[in-house]
């Protein structure tokens, strides 16, 4: 149990606190990178249905046996209406798994958000991934299986990749925060999730580059490697 304790000391100070523009930039490079991958294709699909993203740029995990794993990220809300994006709210991810992991694995995670019960989750003080809402790895391939109904399957779908390429991520059990801090950074004020997520926010130039290559993505602009 000690070690428990110690890892979740431990890892934020390695992961080192990113500022809320330095996510912002570095999350266009995850989206980039993962959409490049040949079999996101079905990715690009689940887009299309969605109502919200979040985007982990960095996600480590460390540990011998018992790991642990921290990252900081964003969410988006899309709403399929009005077809706008409203954001960024600033979150962080801690969690612990049990297998042979040593050492310190980098992933980026971009999260799928499916339902409204998924985008209210995100904007609680502490939201276990996989409780209430079920979380599952998102699917691949060049297109969406035609006989299957995702939105019934999973209020949430993971994609984790290092190097270019899908990396396996248990995320059952993971806890999710509002990093209420970063929120204040960004928008000079103490302003709630809810808030920040149902009305609209004027975007910095990060935040529209990553709107525009959503918006690209889920029109199909952007070419196929």
């Amino acid at each position: 149990m000690k070690r428990v304790f110690l890892l979740l000391l431990i890892i934020p100070v390695i992961a080192m606190a990113s500022s809320p523009t330095e996510r912002l930039t570095s999350a266009l490079s995850t989206l980039k990178e993962l959409s490049s991958i040949p079999d996101s294709r079905a990715f690009t699909e689940l887009l299309k249905q969605a109502q919200g993203i979040v985007i982990y740029p960095t996600l480590l995990k460390m540990g011998f046996l018992i790991s642990g794993q921290y990252g900081e990220g964003f969410m988006l809300r899309y709403d399929t209406t009005t077809q706008m994006w409203f954001g960024p709210s600033f979150v962080k991810l801690t969690g612990l798994s049990f297998g042979p992991q040593v050492g310190i694995q980098n992933t980026s995670l971009v999260l799928v958000l499916m339902n409204e019960e998924a985008i209210r989750g995100f904007t609680r003080d502490n939201f276990t991934l996989g409780g209430n809402v079920s979380v599952a790895a998102g699917p691949l391939g060049r297109r969406l299986s035609a006989d299957t109904d995702y939105r019934l399957m999973a209020s949430i779908y993971s994609y984790s990749i290092t190097k270019g390429f899908f990396a396996g991520l248990s995320l059952e059990g993971a806890a999710v925060q509002v990093d209420h801090e970063a929120n204040k950074i960004y928008y000079g004020a103490e302003v709630s999730a809810s808030e920040i997520l149902e009305s609209y926010q004027p975007m910095t130039p990060e935040v529209v580059a990553i709107v525009d290559f959503l918006n690209s993505l889920m029109c199909g602009e952007t070419s196929e490697e």
